[in-house]
């Protein structure tokens, strides 16, 4: 019996991928855990498909789709195809050979209130990235679009002194690590698929919010996460940062998360937000 499917959508990201693969296929705590690896491919002209058909990589189930269905589809198809109790939903870009997945499992499989469960998201110079995160609100988008919250380097002043709380309960949690029981993902119709990607994550754990079904992290155990490297690499422009804010509208639209008006001020601020982003690299760009 499987216990434990693994869901990683691959597009283009080979080598990470396979880093990825490995941090699983080496981790000392799934020795007595029942897994798979559902490999979803969105269609990649890197060599993706070649590779991952001739290179058999231990417990892996690959899945090679005709094309890039984005983000969140890709994840549904790749649970529908799974044969586990718990899905384990996983950016390519993440690194979890140090992970215990016996400490998270042993967690959500004794509190049915737990809908998804996450751990300390870490950079790569161990630095914390993510630690769960509030649903949208005018006091929680002042601080990330005005105080500029989740940027690295406020983010370094907040967790400095930073000292694990065990299991909590926060809003949401990045899509780049859920864990969550197949049932309640399939109850709630798992990733919105009009959303190609971006904000899938905070929808489905609302979604779950609304059935009682809550988001937890676990931080005495954490997960590397190489913040970036799975998505477009390009300079960004300013039209592109508010075209990727889109899909987070339209969740708080869909589930009337905020009013029209309080919609309207929260859009300011990201606006405000996006062209000091931009602004402040076209500096950084011409001084050097």
């Amino acid at each position: 019996m499987i216990e434990l499917s693994f869901i990683i959508i691959n597009y283009n990201t080979k080598n990470i991928t396979a880093d990825c693969i490995n941090s699983i296929n080496i981790n000392k705590t799934l020795t007595n855990i029942n897994y798979e690896i559902i490999l979803v491919d969105n269609d990649s002209t890197d060599g993706s498909i070649k590779y991952f058909t001739e290179n058999k990589y231990e417990n892996v189930i690959f899945i090679k789709n005709k094309k890039n269905e984005g983000f969140g589809k890709a994840n549904n198809i790749g649970v529908k195809n799974s044969n586990g109790k718990y899905m384990v939903l996983l950016n390519s870009d993440t690194i979890v050979d140090q992970t215990d997945f016996k400490l998270l499992i042993g967690k959500i499989s004794n509190e049915e209130s737990i809908g998804v469960l996450s751990a300390k998201i870490l950079n790569k110079d161990k630095s914390i990235q993510s630690i769960g995160f509030d649903f949208p609100s005018i006091e929680n988008e002042v601080k990330l679009n005005l105080l500029f919250w989740n940027f690295n380097f406020i983010k370094k002043f907040r967790y400095k002194n930073y000292k694990n709380k065990g299991l909590f309960r926060t809003e949401w949690v990045s899509g780049c690590f859920m864990i969550i029981r197949k049932l309640d993902y399939k109850e709630v119709g798992g990733f919105d698929e009009d959303i190609f990607m971006y904000a899938e994550d905070v929808d489905l754990c609302y979604r779950l919010y609304k059935k009682n079904k809550y988001s937890f992290v676990m931080d005495e155990t954490s997960i590397y996460h190489l913040h970036g490297q799975s998505g477009n690499k390009k300079r960004i422009k300013l039209n592109q940062l508010l075209k990727r804010k889109e899909n987070y509208y339209y969740v708080i639209r869909k589930n009337n998360i905020l009013s029209p008006f309080n919609l309207f001020l929260i859009k300011l601020t990201y606006i405000f937000n996006a062209i000091v982003v931009v602004t402040g690299k076209k500096l950084k760009n011409i001084t050097g």
